[in-house]
């Protein structure tokens, strides 16, 4: 099957199957029906497939990244979802993403993926037809050879053959409309050659800028290299912070980046999400001597001791009073909450027996309780009854509160620890006022 026959028949007459319905595949589902092709995507959450089937964006803010309404494309047939993974298995969908998550409890976990995989390989065989699986998910390396391999040949066809095998990891950036799947690089690399061309070819129809890996154990290392090699750095310049804590180390970093080779780094609570902090696992995990990786895994042990170090900070200047945290998602904006340092604190608090309450606008109050074990509050009326006041993402229900209303429910005395100077600009005011504010790097910014 060349190429073009294989893009022909997703354009014409077969559809493309998107394994998980997140974040990374509901995109990828919207960018191929935009240009035609019928898509079908599979998640275990009815609730996510009947917001799909209604033509919903139910991931905040998500519209403003993807720029135009999805109606349209579940009305003429290119875009349904479904909670029964046999409607994969037809003969009309030929081609596959699998965009699921490949990480529990802040590691590396395959039961998904290897689960999905042996769906894909119970399906029946067309005759000269073979099967188009790209892997989307970030993998632990040697994974493809380990499992995915292995369990697709179990049905007694073969990789390469009768199944067409790539992997090609995502990289753009929900916070940028511009970084998306048109316009960034995609790497995509196959079992064999004809699985990367192939495979290329189909990420072609969505994506302008295809590069092809060698093969798929590169593909496979790539995502989370360039993701360790933001993870090393960001968990340096917390290490510098807390080295120096009588000095600015955010003026440091700032002016360290005025040299043309070093980019800005900012220190912070710690790192948060599904790529970011589990990233140096997958590399060290994978690795054929991971003693060489003494930096990937020291950052990985720092890294998930920043947001005890904050809590303990937090503990000591709350002494006895209550703790209100603003914001738990990990990211600015963004609804997901998975390896937030914010909880990590919240958890932290509680434990070492500290009241603690939460806000975050994209959380219900009973999404709050269940994630976090604490009761909400309310946004910003109820900050005076806090002796500390964490701010972890930077929403922007916090940072455009004008100033007036933030003064007003803020009292002297107050102490306000911020992740990343969503309040920053209060510095002046705060210290007329009687609050001491600390971003994460200032001068005795963890004086206790």
């Amino acid at each position: 099957m060349t190429v073009k026959h294989q893009k022909d028949l997703l354009l014409n007459k077969t559809s493309l199957g998107i394994w998980g319905s997140g974040y990374i595949g509901f995109t990828s589902a919207i960018n191929f029906a935009l240009k035609g092709v019928r898509v079908v995507c599979y998640d275990t959450n009815k609730e996510i497939v009947d917001s799909i089937n209604r033509g919903e964006v139910r991931i905040p803010n998500l519209e403003y990244w993807i720029g135009f309404s999805v109606k349209p494309l579940v009305k003429e047939g290119l875009l349904r979802a479904t909670s029964n993974w046999k409607d994969l298995t037809g003969k009309d969908v030929r081609a596959h993403l699998v965009a699921i998550p490949t990480e529990r409890g802040g590691d590396p976990w395959d039961g998904p993926l290897k689960d999905v995989v042996g769906k894909l390989a119970s399906k029946p065989a067309v005759k000269d037809y073979p099967e188009l699986v790209i892997i989307e998910s970030t993998l632990t390396p040697n994974l493809i050879e380990d499992a995915v391999v292995p369990i697709l040949e179990a049905s007694g066809r073969k990789a390469g053959k009768d199944f067409l095998i790539a992997v090609a990891p995502r990289r753009d950036w929900f916070h940028s409309p511009e970084k998306n799947l048109k316009n960034l690089k995609r790497v995509v690399g196959g079992v064999d050659k004809r699985s990367t061309e192939v495979a290329a070819g189909v990420l072609g129809i969505v994506s302008d800028h295809i590069l092809k890996a060698s093969n798929h154990k590169v593909a496979e290392l790539v995502k989370s290299v360039e993701n360790s090699l933001l993870h090393v750095p960001a968990v340096y310049a917390m290490q510098l912070a807390r080295a120096y804590p009588s000095l600015d180390i955010n003026e440091v970093l700032e002016l360290a980046s005025t040299h043309w080779r070093i980019p800005r780094y900012y220190p912070t609570m710690g790192t948060g999400g599904y790529c970011i902090p589990v990233s140096s696992k997958y590399v060290v995990q994978g690795a054929e001597h991971p003693e060489f990786l003494t930096m990937a895994q020291d950052a990985i042990r720092f890294d998930a001791d920043q947001a005890a170090f904050v809590a303990g900070l937090a503990a000591a200047h709350a002494k006895g009073g209550k703790v209100g945290v603003l914001g738990i998602a990990y990211k600015a904006d963004l609804k997901v909450h998975t390896l937030s340092p914010a909880i990590s604190i919240i958890r932290n608090l509680t434990e070492r027996g500290i009241r603690v309450l939460a806000n975050d606008p994209y959380y219900t109050t009973e999404e709050i309780n269940s994630l976090t074990g604490v009761e909400s509050f309310d946004y910003p009326d109820g900050l005076k009854g806090f002796k500390v006041v964490v701010i972890v993402p930077e929403h922007r229900l916090y940072t455009q509160t004008p100033k007036s209303v933030v003064l007003k429910s803020l009292r002297k005395g107050q102490i306000i620890i911020d992740n990343t100077g969503a309040w920053e600009s209060l510095r002046e005011e705060f210290r007329e006022k009687g609050v001491t504010y600390h971003k994460i790097g200032d001068s005795g910014w963890c004086k206790r």
